[in-house]
C-alpha cells in the first residue's frame, strides 16, 4: 500500500471524507477577491472578512471562534446565512463560495464556473443516498452512513449537513443554512439580490484534492 506524508495531495472520494484543507483558504477565497472584486480585510487575529461590491454579502472566516464554526456567510437583505465547522472539507466551502456571485447576479464568469442544475432529491437519489421521511422534513443518507444531509421545519437552520467517522478523531464536521429564500422575492432596482440560495446551486469545479484527511 502506498504510504502518504501528511502534506501529500491525494484525491478523495467521497468529497466529505476529505481532510479540512484548512492550508488552502485560497481556494474558497481567492475566486472572489480576484475575478468579481470583494474585499478583503486580514486581522492580526487570523481572521478574515470579505465583502461583495453590492455590500450585501460577506464572508467571515473566523479560526479563532470557541464553537468550532470557522466560516460564516451572510446575506444583508433578505437574511440568510450558512455556517461550517472548522473540519469541514475545502471543497465544501468553495462549491458555495464560488456559486455566490452567480447567486447575487453577477455572472461574468459563469464559463469557468458552472452551477449545478439538478434539485437535491435528484442528485441525492442518482448517488445511491437513502431518503428518509419524517413528520418534520426529510434526511438523505450517504451510502456508507457517514454522511446525512437534513432539510426540516425548523425555521432557524431548516438545512443541516453533517459528517462523523466513529473510530476517527476530530473528524466530525457540519453545515447549517438559514431559512429558504422565497421563490417570488422581489429584486430591488439598485442591487441584485438572490431569488435562491447558493447551496442549491453549488459550484461544480472545486476539485478533491489535498492532504490526506487525518
Amino acid at each position: 500500500m502506498t504510504q502518504f506524508r501528511p502534506d501529500d495531495r491525494v484525491l478523495v472520494s467521497p468529497r466529505y471524507l476529505a481532510g479540512t484543507g484548512i492550508g488552502r483558504l485560497r481556494d474558497a477565497i481567492s475566486p472572489l477577491t480576484e475575478l468579481f472584486n470583494w474585499t478583503s480585510e486580514r486581522l492580526v487575529t487570523g481572521r478574515v472578512l470579505l465583502t461583495s461590491p453590492c455590500r450585501e454579502m460577506f464572508l467571515d472566516f473566523a479560526p479563532d471562534r470557541q464553537d468550532g464554526m470557522w466560516w460564516t456567510l451572510a446575506h444583508h437583505e433578505p437574511y440568510w446565512q450558512a455556517e461550517f465547522s472548522r473540519q469541514t472539507p475545502i471543497e465544501a466551502v468553495a462549491a458555495v463560495t464560488q456559486a455566490l456571485p452567480q447567486v447575487l447576479g453577477d455572472h461574468r464568469h459563469a464559463d469557468r464556473i458552472p452551477l449545478a442544475t439538478e434539485d437535491v432529491a435528484h442528485i441525492a437519489a442518482t448517488r445511491g443516498w437513502d431518503l428518509t421521511k419524517t413528520a418534520s422534513g426529510v434526511t438523505w443518507t450517504s451510502p456508507d452512513g457517514h454522511c446525512a444531509a437534513e432539510h426540516t421545519t425548523d425555521p432557524e437552520h431548516p438545512w443541516r449537513i453533517a459528517h462523523s467517522v466513529h473510530d476517527g478523531f476530530d473528524t466530525h464536521w457540519s453545515a447549517t443554512f438559514t431559512r429558504d429564500t422565497p421563490s417570488g422575492s422581489s429584486l430591488s432596482p439598485s442591487r441584485t439580490c438572490p431569488t435562491r440560495l447558493p447551496w442549491n446551486a453549488v459550484s461544480q469545479t472545486s476539485q478533491s484534492s489535498h492532504a490526506a484527511p487525518p
